[in-house]
């Protein structure tokens, strides 16, 4: 047999040889091209044979009997990798709801460096080839966007000259989350509303944190500029608060003078009422105790001197007690000016030293805590906000912020030390979320016990001990955000996820008191920071929306296990037949809302239009968090006394220190509803209206003691009517309403859902108000000389010894204050 046919062309003395084929082999005479198996095993590379990468076993290692094992390519190790990696996050994040103490804090720690890291590996992990032509619906737009897609807008920025004038400076930096940013946003759109579809439709840069996912970003947000150059107006012309106003101090004031018993134990009264529950700065017992026994001394004729330390607070709750009694009107109330009064004899106590270079103690720390709820309480929340975090700091200095385990500190002076830290956290929080700004109080910091479910008046050893016996309560009490961190049937150290409601009805149902409420206001406000940090931050606009939605859901779960976990006295969304602890379910039912509001404002705009192949699911969620965000603001109005004039009062019974502030969130909520989602939400529209007007009508009551419900109601009038122009709703009796509240002779009246004759009502109100101010004999410049206590006679002998009838009350204070100064009106702002 001849192989000369065989031969290549061009090679006539090379001829190719076949190969032997073996029996059950296929012929390799087969025109198939063999395929290429992506892997071989390890004992075909070990033999140096072909592999036919059969699973679970090849060929070759079938045929000898051997191991077959495959090894899996940088590729799926990576995906392996990260699979694992997230499951070992999910379950450090489980285990951190059980955790305490150190424990807890180590967790947070390696959760805090390993989450963002291993988001950026699955970020950059490489895809399988899509088509040439996707399929829109098979993306997912909502993760290649930024976080600045949603409404907060560039929460890493700064649009403005904080530094240009007395009033910018005196405003400050208001951040994205702040009602106010809200309000300056939508007078740039009602001033620019031709354009608004085009503005908002982006584009937006992708997420990320490297540079070239940085660069998209700024080189979307220089288009979004061009689209819109047209600068906003400043902060502080949209700041319904008071900080660019002067507090004018009285130089002249007797620092040591006091007033009448009666009124001194009124204002005293007046304070613990309607503070010292919400925010126990003060150790109750001990403060009434030393009051009494001052003014039972200067009865005596023999006055005790206490410390200018303690006469500085004690003249800081009487400011504050004054604040109050002008705002719900008391009957023995004095000249609108005291609180000023109060505020100087502090000064000139202590607050004029040079306390920030003295040893923190914590006398110091309760004076910046009072000093700093004053400030809230007269709108000064710049100032408010500057001072609880040095009060904080002093409070870390002194350690306040860790668990005492002093041998020789009685269980009450540890419970009284950690309520004391947790009053403070609250009442920085609470500033936070209305400045917008950072917190200087870090609850993965604290490992302080969370506050027992005990009255103030139970703050005893021996009820302490009993307590602590039948609860077997652990020495290392868990994290106060979680649920069930004080509950008391339990001696592990563990406790149930946050978002495990049902684990709630193994627990021991916590009674409801001062100690429980503390305790409750303490977990929302951890929320709050919680959403502050994630939602609003500066590095947000690194993650993706659908990052967002993800926090966003999860804090919302985290709001609906901590109204679940509330004590039966204090349950929310139940009717209220029960009349105690009223005002306490009022603050944390608003509480709830201004919290949901503050989570889910984010989807609040129209962001289907600024996200390119966005998936059903998560325009569902936006459409849902966005309806969500409105109903919470609709539920503020609806927690208002119905009868805006007849219960004016009555709107102080809740947390009357940020009233104005959950007012103006909710109308701007509604406002922005209405500019963007008269189309989205039709059905809603008829209740969105009069719980507008509601609110509103609320503003142009409170004004007329309330400098900062003043400058809010006019604010909002303004904003209404640039707005009515382009939203179809029918605002004419409000308008009306204003209109008719501005003048001598009123005509115009409304009936109200009392109904009620709003103006007749309205002039009688100003006009009692002003004949207050003109024949006030509760002034302290009217004390009766012959009775400084203003008691009368025969109550004299059985509530303290006999009085000194020299002792005198000189009046320094009416030549003190100019009649124009803006605080020496705060509660008189005007109609």
């Amino acid at each position: 047999m001849s192989f000369q046919n065989l031969g290549v062309p061009g090679s006539s003395s090379k001829v190719p040889i076949p190969r032997l084929e073996k029996r059950g082999e296929p012929s390799y005479k087969s025109t198939k091209t063999r395929e290429r198996v992506q892997r071989a095993c390890l004992t075909c590379r070990a033999r140096k044979v072909k592999c036919n990468g059969g699973q679970p076993t090849c060929s070759n290692c079938n045929e000898n009997q051997a191991p077959c094992i495959y090894v899996s390519s940088r590729k799926d190790k990576l995906k392996t990798a990260i699979e694992q990696n997230q499951d070992m996050i999910r379950l450090l994040r489980d285990l951190r709801e059980r955790a305490v103490g150190t424990d807890r804090q180590k967790i947070e720690a390696m959760l805090v460096a390993v989450v963002d890291d291993a988001s950026d590996a699955s970020s950059t992990l490489i895809l399988p080839e899509k088509p040439s032509n996707p399929d829109p619906e098979d993306e997912r737009g909502e993760a290649n966007i930024s976080a600045e897609v949603g409404s907060n807008g560039d929460v890493d920025i700064l649009d403005e000259d904080l530094h240009c004038t007395d009033q910018s400076r005196a405003t400050g930096f208001i951040g994205k989350n702040s009602e106010v940013q809200w309000i300056r946003r939508l007078h740039h759109e009602a001033d620019h509303s031709k354009e608004i579809h085009e503005r908002y439709t982006g584009p937006y840069g992708p997420p990320g944190i490297s540079a070239q996912a940085n660069t998209g970003r700024l080189n979307a947000r220089k288009r979004r500029q061009e689209r819109d150059p047209d600068a906003l107006l400043q902060t502080s012309s949209c700041n319904f608060y008071l900080d660019d106003e002067n507090i004018h101090i009285d130089f002249m004031v007797d620092p040591f003078e006091l007033p009448p018993f009666e009124t001194a134990e009124r204002l005293l009264k007046s304070y613990m009422e309607s503070v010292q529950d919400s925010f126990p700065i003060l150790a109750q017992k001990s403060f009434i105790s030393h009051f009494y026994q001052l003014y039972t001394s200067i009865g005596r004729g023999q006055p005790s001197k206490p410390s200018q330390k303690w006469q500085a607070i004690l003249n800081l709750v009487f400011a504050i007690g004054a604040c109050y009694s002008h705002l719900t009107e008391a009957e023995w109330r004095a000249d609108e000016r005291d609180h000023l009064l109060y505020y100087s004899r502090a000064w000139a106590l202590y607050l004029k030293d040079s306390w920030w270079l003295s040893a923190p103690d914590l006398s110091q720390m309760q004076l910046k805590g009072l000093l700093s709820f004053y400030f809230l309480a007269v709108g000064q929340i710049s100032r408010a906000w500057l001072v609880i975090g040095t009060a904080l700091r002093i409070g870390y200095a002194l350690g306040m912020h860790v668990r005492n385990e002093d041998p020789g500190a009685s269980a009450v002076k540890k419970e009284l030390f950690a309520r004391v830290w947790w009053a403070f956290y609250s009442l920085e929080q609470i500033l936070s979320v209305i400045t917008g700004r950072p917190s200087a109080g870090q609850e993965a910091q604290c490992s302080v016990p969370a506050p027992t479910p005990l009255s103030t008046e139970d703050l005893t050893e021996t009820i302490l001990a009993t307590f602590y016996a039948h609860s077997g309560r652990p020495r290392k009490t868990p994290d106060p955000l979680s649920p069930a961190a004080t509950a008391t049937t339990t001696t592990s150290t563990a406790s149930p996820s946050i978002r495990d409601v049902f684990s709630f009805a193994d627990l021991e149902i916590e009674p409801a008191n001062s100690g429980s409420y503390l305790n409750s206001t303490v977990k929302i406000g951890m929320i709050a920071q919680k959403a502050l940090l994630h939602l609003y931050s500066p590095k947000i606009v690194s993650k993706s929306w659908e990052s967002i939605q993800g926090t966003i859901s999860e804090l919302c779960e985290d709001l609906e296990a901590w109204a679940a976990s509330l004590p039966p006295g204090f349950r929310l969304f139940q009717s209220r037949v029960d009349g105690n602890y009223s005002r306490e379910r009022l603050i944390l039912e608003i509480y709830y809302h201004d919290t949901k509001i503050l989570i889910t404002r984010p989807c609040l705009r129209h962001i289907d239009l600024r996200i390119e192949h966005q998936t059903k699911g998560s325009h569902d969620f936006n459409q849902r968090t966005a309806a969500t965000c409105v109903s919470s603001a609709k539920s503020i109005s609806s927690l208002l006394p119905t009868y805006v004039l007849r219960d004016r009062v009555k709107i102080y019974q809740g947390p009357w220190w940020s009233i104005v502030h959950n007012i103006m969130q909710a109308i701007t909520v509604l406002l922005l509803e209405l500019s963007y989602g008269v189309n989205r939400f039709p059905k809603d529209l008829q209740d969105t209206v009069p719980s507008l007007k509601k609110l509103v009508r609320w503003l142009r009551v409170m004004k007329i003691n309330n400098g900062v419900a003043n400058r809010a109601y006019a604010i909002t009038m303004n904003l209404l009517q640039k707005l009515i122009i382009n939203i179809n709703i029918d605002v004419s009796d409000l308008l009306a309403e204003d209109m008719a509240a501005s003048t001598p002779n009123p005509i115009f009246q409304f009936n109200e859902a009392g109904p009620e004759e709003y103006n007749e009502e309205y002039l009688r109100l100003t006009q009692e108000h002003t004949r207050h101010l003109m024949h006030n004999h509760n002034s302290p410049y009217n004390y009766a000389m012959s009775n400084p206590f203003g008691l009368p006679h025969d109550q004299m002998q059985s509530r303290i010894p006999p009085l000194d009838p020299s002792s005198t009350f000189q009046d320094f204070y009416m030549g003190s204050f100019p009649s124009d100064s803006p605080y020496a009106n705060i509660f008189g702002a005007g109609l």
